[in-house]
């Protein structure tokens, strides 16, 4: 429930009782107002004392474990969002950010009462919130750190966010279970800190980075505090030496600047000493003093001066204003021996560079509203690492409104059942994300949840998605899969899984072509006549030999030599062909002898097949197809001579099969070729033979040797063939 408006102006206005309200600070929306107006001319001093009080009036009796009433959070946040002098709509979303999370408020409310720009960044900042329950190291650190961002589209979420985090880390000390404090603190310094870094405001980040340091280490926080405390007591008058000593130095090449001096913080200290591996009486570079200049140029003549006149220590010296950091951040940094022959770190920036290293995205509300565009080119500069700039940008309420993160703007993350964030290029699927779990959750995946709701493995996933992946065991992968998946690891694993499969159906077809082939010449092969073909052969297994004869790399013609040269009994024959009453063979040609006819590749003729014979003088006869491409040719040899022939009755036989070729094109991916294999046996017919042939783009072309009965049956394979949607060309194999 809330709370009367004479509470609220009580809460102002009224006495103060001693004790209560430890961290709360007594400021009135006129203040706010009045800060707020101190850098900006858009001030809608009723809009901000409208939204003090409804935040105030929704938070109502909610208390703080520190004994603040909640509402003093949303107002703290708010003052820290007015020191970074950020634009109203940030402002009054700060003071209602917490409303939705933790009243009865809708956004819906909040877009009636303050309009829809302020509600869609309370909107982001509440989204942002279901984030941060559950343990970091099942949150995983830098995934946590990229979701922050990614879901942040507009970076005035983010800056919330940050100053959010500011104020619960100033008042962290008041939680009562310590192992909830070092969490906080442990997600500050590894999350919060570097996302302050990242978009450029360094006072967050120093302040978030000590106090998170205070918490988990206390006793090195304050051995280095109180190293530090009697090196400043001792030489604060050293401190304000070297900085006159500067001053003189830069004064007597003319150059107006402004130097501040100071001690470094015991993080940084801390931080020095863990990376450089030495002590804190080894850490003499502890002084800092910056010197704020008017231009790049006498950055450049400041430098110069201070080399000229002071020993460098080498390797110190960082130029960051022609390499900026990734943050945009520009200085010159550099150590030397200096004034009384102590050694310290000077930085060497301009008035917009400090403010840019100081506040960020919020350092540029002064030029936004000053000076032409042009101005300002250089200075946007350093935002395109981290938000995209609309070219016709005219002003901070409009950057501000259009300025979304770029940064891992080609990602997504979605969350696991037990809060595990993974991270998936955008437009991925659920299959993607089973796949990004394990393979094997990728090839046993059956469906998918989403956010609670049953869905499809194809379908999109968006930021921030709760995915829960159903397997089965018996469930494998499908070729089709490929088209819902666009991540490397789901392809990868996909193709693996797909390629194990396969391997499995040729094997199949080899094992087929094998059994069939002893099959028709009456033959039992032992287990002991396999394993002595399978040593002959050289392969390491009956599995490999199969798969040798499933893909075609070794024809049953092959086998059968084996077979005869190794094991026992009596050899066999390639061919059995039918015998005539009278004992001769029949060849299934009229009034054509076997041994009369000459082998030939280029066609291989089926019952049915208008045919002809080429004679050649003194060699015997080759039969051809009539259409044969290469038949004007063999006619033409000297002597050659062109009949035309029939089939025999017999031919017909259902028992007689013929060999006979045919070559396609088809495309390239898992799975086709045990397609193939089943539209030919499916038609009765059976593959003797098959070659791999030259591979084009996304094509390859495929010899296949198949066993029909006759022309009626061959052309219903081709048929089936052609028309199958990963056919691009289907012929009959003659040259």
């Amino acid at each position: 429930m809330g709370i009367s408006h004479y509470n609220v102006l009580q809460y102002f206005c009224g006495p103060t009782v001693p004790g209560f309200f430890p961290e709360a600070k007594l400021i009135t929306p006129q203040e706010v107002a009045s800060r707020f107006m101190a850098y900006s001319k858009n001030v809608d001093a009723d809009l901000i004392e409208r939204a003090f009080i409804f935040a105030i009036d929704r938070h109502g009796t909610q208390l703080r474990e520190s004994g603040d009433p909640f509402f003093s959070h949303p107002i703290e946040v708010a003052e820290i969002l007015i020191s970074l002098k950020m634009d109203q709509e940030t402002v009054i979303a700060g003071l209602l950010h917490d409303t939705v999370e933790d009243t009865n408020t809708t956004i819906a409310e909040i877009e009636e009462n303050f309009g829809s720009g302020i509600a869609r960044i309370v909107d982001g900042v509440t989204k942002l919130s279901q984030f941060e329950s559950g343990p970091l190291a099942v949150k995983q650190t830098e995934n946590f750190k990229k979701l922050l961002i990614s879901a942040a589209s507009d970076i005035r979420v983010l800056i919330i966010k940050l100053a959010d985090r500011l104020h619960n880390m100033r008042t962290l000390r008041y939680k009562k279970r310590e192992d909830k404090r070092k969490l906080i603190a442990k997600e500050t310094l590894e999350v919060y800190a570097p996302l302050a870094e990242r978009v450029g405001i360094t006072s967050i980040r120093d302040e978030l980075q000590n106090t998170a340091f205070l918490e988990l280490y206390p006793e090195i926080y304050n051995s280095i505090k109180f190293r530090l405390k009697n090196l400043y007591d001792s030489s604060e008058e050293i401190i304000n030496t070297i900085t006159d000593k500067l001053y003189e130095l830069a004064k007597s090449v003319d150059i107006d600047c402004s130097i501040t001096g100071r001690m470094k913080s015991p993080y940084s200290i801390w931080s020095k000493m863990n990376i450089r591996n030495i002590s804190f009486e080894q850490l003499s570079d502890i002084m800092a003093f910056r010197i704020i200049v008017s231009s790049i140029q006498q950055c450049y003549q400041t430098l110069g001066c201070i080399h000229r006149n002071y020993l460098v220590i080498p390797g110190r010296f960082r130029d960051y204003i022609s390499t900026p950091k990734n943050n945009s951040y520009q200085s010159l940094h550099t150590c030397v021996i200096g004034p009384i022959n102590k050694r310290i770190e000077i930085q060497i920036r301009t008035k917009d560079m400090h403010d840019v290293a100081e506040y960020g995205i919020a350092a540029h509300w002064d030029y936004k509203e000053r000076g032409p565009k042009s101005q300002r080119s250089e200075e946007q500069k350093w935002l395109k690492s981290l938000v995209k700039i609309l070219e016709n940008t005219s002003g901070m309420d409009e950057f501000l409104e259009n300025s979304k993160t770029e940064i891992l703007a080609d990602h997504i993350f979605c969350i696991t059942p037990k809060g595990a964030i993974i991270s998936l290029p955008i437009g991925s699927s659920a299959l993607d994300f089973a796949y990004a779990i394990h393979s094997g959750v990728g090839n046993h995946a059956v469906s998918a949840k989403i956010n609670g709701q049953a869905a499809h493995l194809k379908t999109i996933l968006s930021n921030g998605d709760q995915v829960d992946i159903t397997t089965d065991q018996n469930h494998v992968p499908k070729p089709h899969w490929e088209e819902y998946v666009i991540s490397m690891k789901a392809k990868v694993s996909l193709r693996k899984a797909i390629n194990g499969i396969e391997k499995e159906k040729i094997e199949m077809i080899g094992k087929s072509v094998f059994d069939d082939f002893f099959k028709k010449v009456n033959r039992v092969i032992s287990e002991d006549d396999i394993n002595r073909m399978v040593s002959k052969l050289k392969f390491d297994s009956k599995v490999g030999m199969f798969q040798a004869i499933g893909n075609g790399s070794i024809h049953i013609k092959e086998i059968l030599a084996c077979y005869n040269s190794v094991c026992h009994g009596e050899s066999i024959e390639l061919l059995k062909p039918a015998e005539s009453k009278d004992g001769s063979e029949q060849f299934p040609i009229v009034s054509i002898q076997k041994e009369n006819v000459l082998q030939v590749a280029c066609c291989s003729p089926v019952p049915g097949d208008k045919i002809v014979g080429v004679i050649l003088e003194n060699q015997g006869i080759e039969i051809h197809i009539d259409e044969c491409n290469i038949l004007p040719e063999r006619s033409a040899i000297q002597n050659a001579r062109v009949i035309e022939l029939s089939w025999t009755k017999s031919a017909f036989e259902e028992s007689r099969r013929y060999l006979t070729k045919i070559s396609l094109v088809t495309i390239h991916e898992p799975g086709n070729l045990s397609k193939i294999a089943g539209i030919i046996e499916d038609r009765g017919a059976a593959i003797i033979n098959l070659k791999i042939g030259e591979k084009m783009d996304n094509f390859v072309k495929l010899y296949l040797e198949i066993e029909v009965h006759d022309i009626t049956q061959l052309t219903i394979i081709l048929a089936n063939l052609k028309k199958a949607k990963f056919t691009h060309g289907i012929t009959r194999a003659w040259k």
